[in-house]
């Protein structure tokens, strides 16, 4: 695969989960602060895992 499109997928990826996580938080009552701590960092994980492979 070439670069862009793994780039373009593993943004895409990273931004999702990084949605799917802040909801999910938000329905536990997990405080704000957490919810952009854990959103920052499952979504560069996703991000350089994508990128990685």
């Amino acid at each position: 695969m070439r670069k862009w499109p793994r780039m373009v997928l593993g943004t895409a990826g990273a931004i999702a989960v990084a949605i799917v996580w802040g909801i999910t938080a938000t329905l536990m009552g997990v405080p704000s602060i957490l919810i952009t701590i854990g959103a920052v960092a499952i979504g560069a994980g996703v991000y350089s895992y994508l990128s990685q492979n």
